[in-house]
């Protein structure tokens, strides 16, 4: 498999970063904007690269972690042949227009990173209607993931990753979380076909219990009384809601409780992929959408690839006999399927990497009140689209179900700050 993910990233456009001019002979030619941070120098020393490049998109939030780029560290000079004596501007200098700027473009992250979920999580579940076919839509779905992470990475759209070099060694180092990172998005997608998008989302809302399991089980992590005494209200609220579901299916409970092991362990290993590729953020998403690709293709043509073409004809007919648009209550023809399936995995890409940018950019607290409010936009978009019926009572399950993921963030919050107080 290394060979092969190797083999495809070359092929994508994804070799070692080019190399890029010298700090020198930049502010010789023209004037340039740039960032230099004050943290201690690493290995590689202080680093300086431009600041507002056209068309760049910085997307170095940790992937799995809720740690947050630190902006104060940061100062803006401008280089220039007669700037170098020119007093520096700090970005504490202009906390106010700058709060007010970050603020707009956290709201923005937000809105969209909202927006994309609740519309992916729409047209994941219209698609499978036409096309029952997991396997080959979790591939195409993380395939064009990739290509888009190549396209922006070979147009630096997206500043690829520094000292990151595809090799043998980089592909099995990305290779354990890229699979379970397929088993979480294989088995959420089988969830989706089988049960409703409101019922998935209320048994996602156990991740944090089966995290605190595996990691107390296998990792040896130890948690708090407070974080053990807010699994009750997860745990008894999915259990409630499951009950009270009107078209329970086990097959789509056991896959999003699936899906949520995947997931916990995606996390818990995320730490240590870091720390040996150097990767973070949506690069390191990207890159584990490229060795997914690979890995996934042919799994799923062994599991559904005899039936792709059968298939496809079969969801061409069905989208134009349901009518089913990408854009709803315009008077125009039905999408065509092909479009459906690709904007469908577009948006699955776009809605992690903006995740990344807005929790990048969020203190722990914020962070934990955005993702309880992104099941709860996400539940009820589904229920005003898709008009899944829910009963009240799996309503105020739902409720209490996210409230006490709320809960454990919060806890799991405050114990980390005391173990790190203690560690001082």
């Amino acid at each position: 498999m290394a060979a092969m993910g190797l083999g495809a990233a070359r092929s994508l456009g994804l070799g070692a970063p080019r190399a890029r001019p010298s700090i020198r002979a930049t502010r010789a030619t023209a004037p340039a904007v740039s960032i230099r941070t004050r943290d201690a120098a690493t290995a590689n020393g202080v680093r300086e690269t431009r600041l507002f490049r056209p068309s760049v998109v910085s997307c170095e939030a940790p992937f799995g972690t809720t740690a947050a780029v630190t902006r104060r560290a940061t100062r803006v000079t401008t280089a220039g042949a007669a700037s170098l004596n020119a007093p520096t501007t700090s970005f504490d200098d202009s906390k106010v227009a700058g709060d007010g700027g970050k603020s707009l473009r956290v709201a923005w992250y937000i809105f969209v990173w909202y927006a994309l979920n609740a519309m992916f999580a729409i047209i994941n579940k219209r698609t499978l209607g036409v096309f029952p076919h997991f396997w080959l839509l979790s591939w195409t779905q993380i395939g064009v993931g990739a290509a888009f992470t190549a396209l922006m990475w070979r147009l630096r759209v997206i500043e690829p990753p520094d000292g990151f070099e595809w090799n043998r060694r980089a592909v099995l180092n990305l290779a354990p979380t890229s699979l379970l990172h397929l088993v979480a998005h294989c088995t959420a997608c089988a969830s989706y076909s089988l049960g409703s998008v409101s019922f998935f989302m209320l048994v996602k809302a156990a991740e944090p219990a089966c995290s605190v399991l595996l990691t107390s089980a296998f990792f040896k992590r130890r948690y708090s009384k407070a974080v053990w005494l807010t699994m009750l209200p997860i745990v008894g609220g999915v259990a409630l809601g499951s009950a009270s579901e009107l078209n329970f299916s086990f097959g789509s409970f056991a896959c999003a409780m699936l899906s949520n092991v995947a997931s916990a362990l995606r996390s818990a290993t995320s730490k240590d992929v870091q720390a040996r590729t150097g990767l973070r953020g949506a690069n390191l998403y990207g890159a584990m959408s490229v060795v997914g690709a690979v890995a996934l293709l042919p799994v799923a043509l062994v599991m559904e690839g005899g039936k792709m073409s059968g298939a496809y004809a079969t969801a061409k007919h069905q989208m134009a006999v349901n009518d089913v648009q990408l854009l709803a209550g315009l008077e125009t023809a039905a999408t065509p399927f092909l479009l459906y399936l690709l904007v469908g995995g577009l948006f699955f890409h776009l809605y992690n990497q903006t995740s990344y940018q807005a929790l990048g950019e969020l203190q722990p607290l914020d962070i934990s009140v955005a993702n309880a409010v992104k099941r709860v936009v996400i539940i009820l978009a589904s229920v005003a689209v898709l008009k899944n019926p829910i009963t009240p009572l799996g309503g105020a399950s739902a409720a209490v179900a996210i409230a006490g993921t709320f809960l454990y963030s919060l806890a799991a919050q405050k114990q980390s700050a005391t173990e790190a107080a203690a560690a001082e």
